[in-house]
């Protein structure tokens, strides 16, 4: 019997193909990219380094000036902080007398003015105030007609000097930079976009001392680089770098919580020293031929330089404390009693039992020194001056731990809120509204919005920095000088980062903390920018080399063994037979 009924014949649909095909693309396209965007190999080292270098630089200030320039100037109101430094100057500001008239907009002329009595300095004490932002400055007095702003001080002219600073620093920056120029470049605008932002770049144009912090710190990054990138220490690359940790810590009082991690950076040796002597004709370990010896260098001459400039940046800091008004210090003081630790105590009393101050003065709790109520007007406030200082202060918080949990909790969601919105960012004849904020290039507040939600993640990334920051610093042999002095970089960022969150706390607290808390900001965003750079260097490896590139044939080939005193020729030549998997040749009598 013949079967008529119709076959069926199944028909099965295969997804996985299409599925496996569009893994392979995608993985080919991120293998693409991968080779464009990789640092490349630790002995890769352009020769076009500081071409890319310039390049960098020119647009980073061709990015900041159309930033503050175009279509109008926009900076920062003076709040009244400015004029402790600017009339220094005999300048004074040319704006409404009225103090909220005059932080509402941004009044860059400053017009000759004498100054007389207590008028001038700190407060209006009298006590002349010093910062490294009058080398800022001067400059912009001898730019300020040029660009025919009147006579004067325009603070549009530091902008100018600020900005030109900051592309000399990206630069730097690029040209110690370990990798490839497309990789150094994506380094140069993450830096660019953190800085470039508006809640610092304003600060360029400004009569803040801001400005100086902020170079500052970049310029001490740009010292570590170049003085780690090969490896042991230079000895001129400890100078600039302790030059540049001079002219940081002397732009405000709070700076000078920097001091241990530049400590840090020159005492710690994370790049291991050379050892042993090279052979003549032998690449070292940058890949160049030597024709000399090279003698092992010690570790004790570069820790005592080190050693040397730390003691010399110690004298800098405590001269500059020193020669600080002292109107700043009792003001210092007062917050950090009654503006931070008594409101935010379980009992204000027993707090100031602690410190033998009577125990009704909590009835000021809250106040500056500046209000109604302020304990400054009681007639035995001079014991408060006898009593309490800021040694005091972190004595307290030592034996009452569990208050810097919360002191803690606050500073980080500050730290999440880095607009500063009680003064203006545009000159008041453009039509702007008063208090009006500019955010065209609003990475760092997008970032810090993020970061809002959860703010303890800003530790947790800050652990990550560091950690990876470590990676890099003790795989010199495997990754190079350059990747490995970035990781140390990474390191002592983070614990700059650290010591100036605590010293605002400590020193000052919930007064004014958003503005206190910028340079922390600004170190905080250079480590999460460092994040994937760090995470980059640490997987240079994963890199295929391109096929046909001299590198990849390189990596192809078998390694040739060296043979030692202690293994006879022969023996190392039938092990290169056997690594290069060719038949070793025989003779009448077997394998020769």
């Amino acid at each position: 019997m013949v079967d008529t009924a119709p076959t069926v014949v199944p028909t099965t649909v295969t997804a996985a193909a299409p599925t496996r095909g569009s893994r392979r693309a995608a993985s080919a396209w991120l293998l693409l990219v991968w080779r464009w965007v990789a640092p490349g190999g630790p002995a890769e080292d352009p020769r076009g380094r500081w071409a890319t270098a310039v390049v960098a630089g020119c647009l980073a200030v061709a990015a900041l000036l159309l930033h503050l320039f175009v279509p109008t100037v926009v900076g920062m109101g003076d709040q009244g902080d400015g004029q402790r430094l600017m009339c220094a100057f005999g300048v004074a500001n040319a704006a409404p007398y009225d103090h909220a008239a005059s932080t509402q907009y941004v009044y860059t002329q400053w017009v000759p003015h004498r100054w007389a009595g207590e008028a001038c300095g700190a407060g209006g004490s009298g006590e002349p105030y010093v910062s490294s932002q009058m080398l800022l400055v001067w400059p912009a007095v001898v730019l300020t007609p040029v660009f025919g702003w009147g006579a004067g001080i325009d603070t549009r002219a530091v902008g100018i000097v600020c900005v030109l600073l900051f592309g000399a620093l990206i630069t730097l920056f690029v040209a110690f930079l370990p990798g490839r120029p497309l990789f150094r470049l994506i380094a140069a605008g993450l830096v660019v976009a953190v800085v470039g932002d508006g809640v610092f770049a304003r600060f360029f144009v400004s009569p803040y001392s801001e400005a100086a912090c902020f170079l500052g710190v970049l310029a001490m990054i740009v010292g570590l680089l170049a003085m780690w990138r090969r490896g042991d220490p230079t000895w001129w690359g400890m100078f600039l770098f302790a030059v540049a940790t001079a002219f940081t810590i002397t732009a405000k009082t709070q700076m000078v919580a920097l001091l241990p991690a530049a400590a840090l950076a020159l005492l710690w040796s994370p790049l291991r020293a050379r050892s042993g002597r090279a052979r003549r004709g032998q690449p070292d370990g940058r890949g160049r031929r030597s024709g000399r010896e090279l003698r092992p260098r010690g570790r004790v001459v570069p820790r005592l330089v080190g050693g040397t400039l730390v003691v010399a940046l110690t004298a800098v800091a405590v001269g500059y404390a020193a020669v600080q008004p002292r109107h700043f210090a009792l003001l210092n003081t007062y917050n950090a009693v009654f503006v931070e630790m008594l409101p935010h105590s379980p009992d204000p009393e027993g707090d100031l039992r602690w410190f033998g101050l009577p125990a009704d003065w909590a009835s000021s709790s809250g106040t500056t020194v500046a209000s109604e109520n302020a304990a400054v007007h009681r007639p035995d406030f001079p014991r408060f001056t006898e009593e309490v200082s800021q040694g005091r202060i972190a004595l307290f918080y030592v034996t009452h731990p569990a208050r810097l949990v919360g002191m803690a909790d606050r500073g980080l969601e500050a730290m999440t809120h880095p607009v500063l919105g009680y003064v203006g960012a545009h000159p008041p004849d453009v039509g702007a509204e008063p208090w009006q904020q500019e955010h065209r290039f609003p990475f760092v507040v997008l970032v810090s919005a993020l970061l809002g939600t959860v703010p303890f993640a800003v530790v947790l990334l800050q652990i990550v920095a560091l950690v990876l920051g470590l990676g890099l610093a003790f795989r010199r042999q495997q990754l190079g000088d350059r990747a490995a002095a970035f990781g140390a970089t990474v390191v002592v960022t983070t614990v700059a980062t650290w010591a100036q969150f605590w010293a605002v706390m400590l020193s000052e607290g919930a007064s004014e903390i958003f503005k206190h808390l910028l340079v922390t900001d600004l170190l905080n965003m250079l480590l999460l920018v460092s994040i994937p750079l760090s995470a980059a260097l640490l997987a240079r490896r994963i890199a295929t080399p391109r096929s046909g590139s001299a590198r990849g044939a390189r990596r192809r080939t078998a390694p040739v063994r060296r043979s030692t005193h202690l293994e006879p020729q022969g023996a190392v030549r039938r092990s290169a037979h056997r690594e290069s998997g060719r038949p070793r040749p025989t003779g009448p009598g077997g394998p020769r």
